[in-house]
This record gives structure tokens, sequence and C-alpha cells, in this order.
């Protein structure tokens, strides 16, 4: 397993499918713009399955995990051909994990119906988009190692190895209302390139 030092007792790490609990967890503890959304969600492990565990599972060469102390507190994940992942996802991923939803009863809250209907249109993303920025990459970190710097390497680690993999560009989504994530992609050199009420798309060429 390949582990890269990025402190005293932190290392930035290929992730492995025994890292995928762990995936859902950072996912949920980091959803609500950055901060812990375990009380705005009855379905804890949704928001991870949709936008965390794929990539472990399917884009494992563009998946990182940030460990402190021996626990997993962060990640970086990458697909290099969102086309091809999308397209692998459309049949071995998304089918099993919206069964999984199907009959629920559990109660709901507001965010578990709105990442229902999330679960529900996962497909295949603008071909406008994805012809230009072929990759895609997701980065959280839960608060209490947040603001330190690891953001900052765990982007330049994953930027350099889809570099190196031959991307032509990258792009990502994020909350509309996250001032604090749009400048922290800008120092990268991402710029806007959709926008409404709900998310920015963030892009980047090689």
């Amino acid at each position: 397993m390949k582990e890269w030092q990025l402190g005293s007792g932190v290392v930035l790490r290929s992730a492995t499918l025994a890292d995928v609990p762990s995936l859902l967890a950072i996912c949920l503890q980091t959803a609500d713009s950055g901060k812990d959304a375990s009380n705005l969600h009855n379905l804890p492990d949704l928001v991870g399955e949709i936008y965390a565990a794929p990539y472990a599972i399917y884009e494992p060469d563009f998946a990182f995990v940030l460990v402190a102390n021996d626990r997993q507190v962060g990640y970086v994940l990458g697909a290099l051909d969102t086309s091809k992942f999308e397209a692998v996802l459309e049949v071995k991923y998304w089918p099993r994990t919206k069964a999984k939803y199907e009959s629920i009863s559990t109660e709901l809250l507001a965010h578990d119906v709105e990442l229902l209907g999330e679960l529900d249109k996962q497909g295949s993303s603008d071909p406008a988009i994805i012809s230009k920025y072929p990759s895609h990459l997701h980065i959280d970190i839960i608060e209490s190692h947040q603001g330190v710097g690891y953001g900052k390497a765990m982007i330049e680690h994953l930027l350099n190895e889809l570099r190196i993999a031959g991307s032509r560009g990258v792009h990502l989504h994020m909350a509309a209302t996250n001032d604090r994530a749009l400048n922290f992609y800008t120092k990268f050199g991402f710029t806007e390139i959709h926008s409404d009420e709900n998310e920015k798309i963030l892009a980047l060429t090689f």
C-alpha cells in the first residue's frame, strides 16, 4: 500500500475496500458544507454511498485516505475518465444501491429525502463538461483536521496523479453557498464554469 507522509503521525495513503465504512462516516461528518451532518440524516450511510464509496470500489488508483494517528480523518477521491467510471457504476453499483433504499421503514428527514432524489438522478454527467474536463474529484476532511494544510497537499497529490495518467482536465461540483470551498479551489487554478442556486461547477485544464 502506497503512502505519503504529510506530518507527524499523518499520512495520505491509497484507499482500500476496508476503508469504505470510514469513507461513509467521513462523508456524513462533512456533509453540511464541511461540518458534521449526522443530526440531519436518519439514513447515515446514504450520502457516502453516493459521493464516496464508489471510488474506493471502482477507481482505487485515484482514491486516497488521510490518516492521523491511525484514524481516518479525510479523503480525496477522483475518476480519471468520468464517462467510463459512470458507465461502470450504471451497471455494477447504482442498481444495488438503489435497491437497498426501495423499502425504508426509517422515518426520513428532509435531507434524507433530498439525497434519495439525488440517488435516483445518478447517471451521466454533462457531455459538454466531460469532453473538456474528463476527470473529476471530491475531497472531504473532518472539522478537527481542517485548516492546517492537509487539504492543499491532498489536492496537489490527486491532481498530479491525474496529470501523470494523461488527464486533459478535471472538474468538481460544490455547494453554491460554500464560499470557503470556492476560495480554496481557486487557489489551484479552478474557475467557475456553471452556477445555479444549488451548486457551482469548477474546472481546471492541465
